[in-house]
């Protein structure tokens, strides 16, 4: 940001080193994921075997993220302001509490998930044949052995973040894929049948599990003297977490609610795609796994800074970290929106086909691809407001948004997807219209987000980001065009008849890739946009060391 206070700049400086190293490692697990989703397309493809795989990682992730997404935002503010403000002891009589609590509540859930499975999977399944739920429910429950370490790695996690120890806890993340990408892998190897896949990637899955947890052990090992072995039920911040969880949980219900229905209509057969669950899923993967690296790793490293500011009672280096992540969002992001929509079909090539994955399958991944794309910028900034109001722990705010933005998005998909069939067109129209949803819902999420938050922000220099974002815009255009340009010259328009195709594929989209964003931070600096002046500067003072 061109205009930032002392405190402001320091905590940026603060932010970037931690956003740097989380950032290594997510990169890290972004390659693991390119690695293990391809292979895993390579036996699934967009068949029913598929959708089983994709249901069943989708039931167990969604139990496991009601812990995820409620210990983060209401353990880590007040984990935090008790090792600051009061004592090590302190905050750990707190985390004890929470600790013992999320695991009874893991050896109760768990278990009951397992045995009442054929009635999850009815709910998430209600179109598929029987052969298919009844795959469904074996893969499931492997997968909800791994339940309770991923449950107890998300208070881990927030104990990390409180000490900011990004990497360790980063580390369980990447391991957690490297275990699903290691069984995709052996599928690929011996050739397995579609069916045997599913076994072994649900194994996967648990190994990924217990691997995402040990990092944090092993971290924690000098801290864990400090564990009580009691819960203190009278704890006031023990009684204040609840006063966050509350909301979080209700918005994590109704999200949860949300995505049965939306594979519900996903699942409709005028779609005409048999596996148009995982067609949706692997058209947003490559938008999502960028999201995971860059936004996902800022937003863990700007909150434990945004709540000692909000704490404070800071505004204006409040107002100048949040400016300056979602600047930071946007130069990221929308030249990659550009690049990524101007290379769609050869990258998705490269990326998905191959053995029983064909050319016709990635094709119909190219609408929902270009639909998700657009909301990229927008899902990166979701991240940032979204702990900003943690911070100054309000979650009721972007609770209640969410719900109603929520209901738009199941109005937008099923009256989108209604036309889209109406229309008669390409058989991948259906999807783009679920995918084109969120991306209208979660733009009007944060503009409704950001109108509420403007009078508790400093000083905002509207007409400083207005220039900015023209100049980053038209920089992103040119990049793209690029990109798209060397694409066509780089990729073979052939089958993929071996790995050396494959790999000359990937070779080629990577490098139009690349020329894209150096145009695009070669116009940025000579436009005098502040982030790449500031990417240049770096630059030089490696080369001068």
């Amino acid at each position: 940001m061109e205009n930032t206070t002392k405190t402001g700049g320091s905590a940026g400086r603060h932010v970037a080193r931690a956003t740097a190293g989380i950032g290594l490692l997510h990169v890290l697990r972004l390659l693991l994921g390119f690695v293990a989703q391809p292979m895993i397309a390579n036996r699934l493809a967009l068949a029913w075997q598929a959708d089983v795989y994709t249901v069943a990682q989708e039931i167990v992730n969604s139990i496991w993220l009601v812990f995820e997404k409620v210990l983060n935002p209401a353990v880590l503010p007040l984990f935090a302001a008790a090792l600051g403000d009061e004592s090590e002891e302190r905050a750990w009589r707190y985390a004890s509490t929470v600790l013992w609590i999320t695991l009874l509540l893991l050896l109760v859930v768990a278990p009951l998930a397992a045995w009442q499975m054929p009635f999850i999977v009815n709910i998430y399944s209600q179109k598929a044949g029987v052969e298919q739920r009844l795959y469904t429910v074996a893969v499931a429950r492997v997968m909800v052995l791994g339940l309770t370490f991923l449950g107890i790695s998300s208070l881990t996690y927030v104990i990390l973040n409180g000490y900011k120890r990004f990497l360790a806890a980063a580390l369980g993340d990447t391991l957690w894929k490297l275990g699903i990408a290691v069984a995709a892998f052996y599928a690929v190897r011996t050739q397995l049948s579609p069916l045997d896949s599913l076994n072994i990637l649900a194994w996967g899955f648990v190994a990924g599990s217990v691997g995402k947890l040990l990092p944090h052990l092993l971290a924690l090992w000098k801290k864990w003297r400090l564990l009580r072995p009691k819960i203190d039920w009278s704890d006031p911040l023990y009684k204040k977490m609840w006063l966050l969880a509350v909301p979080l949980i209700l918005g994590i219900v109704f999200s949860q609610l949300r995505d049965v229905y939306l594979f519900h209509i996903a699942d409709d057969p005028r779609i005409m795609v048999e596996g148009s669950r995982t067609a949706l899923k692997f058209s947003r993967l490559i938008g999502t796994s960028l999201i995971q690296v860059f936004p996902y790793a800022l937003s863990i490293g700007i909150f434990p800074y945004l709540a000692d500011m909000a704490r404070q009672k800071d505004k204006q280096p409040l107002t100048d970290t949040l400016l300056g992540a979602l600047r930071v969002c946007a130069f990221v992001f929308i030249p990659l929106t550009c690049i990524l929509i101007s290379t769609r079909f050869d990258l998705l090539r490269a990326v998905w086909e191959s053995g029983h994955m064909t050319r016709h399958a990635t094709v119909i991944l190219s609408l929902p691809f270009v639909a998700y794309s657009l909301g990229l910028v927008i899902f990166a900034s979701e991240m940032m407001l979204n702990q900003t109001f943690y911070a100054m722990t309000n979650a009721w705010t972007p609770t209640v948004i969410g719900v109603a933005t929520s209901l738009l998005w199941c109005v937008l998909a099923a009256v989108g997807l209604h036309f889209s069939v109406q229309s008669a067109g390409t058989v991948a129209l259906g999807i783009a219209a679920i995918a084109g949803a969120e991306t209208i819902s979660k733009t009007i999420k944060c503009v409704l987000m950001g109108l509420w938050l403007r009078p508790h922000l400093g000083d905002i220099h509207w007409k400083q980001i207005s220039l900015f974002l023209l100049k980053v815009l038209l920089a992103s255009l040119l990049g793209g065009w690029l990109a798209g340009f060397l694409a066509h010259l780089l990729v073979p328009n052939g089958a993929i008849i071996s790995r050396w195709i494959k790999l000359q594929m990937l070779l080629g989209v990577s490098a139009a890739g690349v020329c894209g964003v150096l145009l695009f931070i070669i116009l940025c600096y000579l436009m005098r946009v502040n982030e790449a002046q500031e990417m240049a500067r770096f630059v030089k003072r490696k080369i001068g060391k």
